[in-house]
């Protein structure tokens, strides 16, 4: 970091920490309006929480109403093939906007349960260089890569919600349009965070009266290795009607950019933290547990209703926003632009894997993951159960655990290895069978290269035997090392 750049967050960290427990409307930033730069979009980040990669229209979810994210689909580029980082939010959010590996900007568990954890002020994030850049930025929603510290102090100018975890829930989209009225003639950098998805702090979902669905007319998800019993089909149906609402506020964000005239001036970005909240799926590294939707619209710039199959990754998107915003990219990025892929111009992918990602999310689940287009290679480095998350209280989770290929409450294997191509859910490892002994050993050393690459301070570390019966029916009390 530069000398001058070291001052600066300085002198705002100085400033922020008067600021802490303030409103939303006074943000602990600035309000001054700057003059757009011509070329320059207006950049609008909507993060979903817990949406699931396939649970949109556009991805093929007949069962759910998301007409305004398919719309944006319909009019831009959806990413078939994107990926988190980590399955768990804070890091998967904290790689989102530096644009690094949760191993390499220190966010590798959920940071309201492991202070240590939090984004260090000292790093540099989206936000921060777009601000530099010009940009009025504001943040709004579920604030979780540092939620005990001031958005301001990450580059965000305004917040447009609360900081108490009450806060995070967004229950209309007033703030944002305000913002956007707001800054009309500016270049702006909104980055909006839903909620929606998320069970609730007992681990619930409720139904949104506007938005019914009817559990007896739907089926659990295929991709999510679930059974189809009533108990989770009443889940999901809530999960929908949730999904419902999320998307009915983001279509009231684009129609005002429509109204202003600012939708062809306007890079919108939809993008989920993780997988969905149900047993197996958020916390893994399958791709159930790190698939994410990917959708970009930029009139103009964008073709309408494009579908890119390259590898993606969402490290990728902070060096995509600011190429398209003009502004340098920093060099400890580790993520690629694809920007010039969205705009279809080439076809050439990226990448030919991707890597992701676990050490905690509440409880200790060190793993780490490479994927081909053919391949899934899963390192777990213990034995420690993935556990039932906050569907643990449930009786159909405790009975779901019991089949055969749902064994989140017992010990993990030390390698998974998986034929995408034969096998897309996930569910016979190949590690034991000879047949595949070339195809693994290939994978093992690509994720070596992968972490020698990225400094990963897991390499080379020995599996770990820590599982105990006990610790996985009661995970609130297991260890965290």
């Amino acid at each position: 970091m530069k000398r001058r750049e070291f001052l600066e967050k300085v002198a705002k960290t100085a400033v922020a920490t008067t600021c802490l427990g303030m409103g939303p409307s006074l943000g602990c930033g600035r309000k001054a309006l700057r003059e757009a730069t011509p070329d320059a979009p207006n950049i609008v980040l909507l993060i979903a929480d817990d949406l699931g990669w396939k649970d949109l229209g556009c991805y093929g979810d007949r069962q759910i109403s998301t007409p305004h994210i398919d719309g944006l689909a319909a009019e831009g580029v959806r990413f078939s093939n994107a990926f988190v980082a980590a399955p768990s939010c804070s890091p998967s959010r904290a790689s989102i906007i530096t644009g690094q590996h949760p191993h390499s900007n220190g966010v590798t568990g959920l940071s309201h349960r492991h202070k240590r954890l939090m984004l260090s002020p000292f790093k540099t994030t989206l936000a921060e260089v777009l601000d530099r850049s010009g940009y009025n930025t504001a943040f709004e929603g579920k604030w979780h890569v540092a939620p005990y510290l001031p958005t301001s102090w990450y580059g965000y100018a305004e917040r447009l919600s609360g900081i108490m975890p009450k806060d995070f829930w967004i229950r209309s989209s007033d703030e944002a349009i305000a913002f956007i009225e707001e800054n009309r003639s500016n270049a702006f950098y909104l980055e909006i965070n839903y909620m929606d998805t998320h069970r609730d702090d007992y681990g619930e979902f409720q139904f949104v009266k506007e938005f019914p669905v009817d559990p007896e007319k739907i089926a659990v998800p295929e991709y999510y290795t679930l059974p189809d019993w009533p108990e989770i089909r009443e889940e999901v149906a809530k999960y929908y009607s949730n999904a419902s609402k999320m998307d009915m506020m983001i279509g009231k964000v684009l129609a005002k950019l429509e109204e202003l005239q600012l939708g062809e001036k306007t890079l919108v970005c939809f993008v989920s933290d993780n997988g969905p909240p149900f047993p197996g799926n958020k916390m893994t590294l399958y791709d159930r547990g790190i698939g994410t939707p990917l959708v970009m619209r930029w009139p103009g710039r964008i073709p309408a209703g494009t579908v890119n199959e390259s590898l993606a990754s969402t490290i990728d998107l902070m060096p995509t926003f600011l190429e398209a915003a003009g502004a340098e990219i920093p060099p400890e990025v580790q993520g690629r632009s694809l920007l010039s892929l969205a705009m279809g111009k080439g076809n050439e992918a990226l990448r030919d894997s991707i890597f992701a990602e676990m050490t905690y999310h509440v409880n200790y689940l060190p793993m780490r993951a490479i994927r081909t287009a053919k391949w899934k290679y899963i390192r777990n480095y213990s034995d420690d159960a993935v556990g039932l998350d906050q569907c643990s209280h449930m009786e159909w989770a405790q009975r779901l655990s019991e089949l055969s290929n749902q064994g989140w409450t017992r010990p993990r294997v030390p390698e998974e290895l998986y034929d995408l191509e034969n096998d897309p859910n996930e569910q016979e490892n190949l590690v034991a069978n000879p047949a595949f002994a070339a195809a693994l050993e290939r994978m093992r050393e690509r994720l070596d290269a992968q972490m020698v690459e990225t400094r990963d301070p897991y390499l080379g570390r020995e599996f770990e035997r820590n599982f105990t019966a006990e610790a996985s029916e009661h995970p609130a009390g297991k260890r965290y090392p």
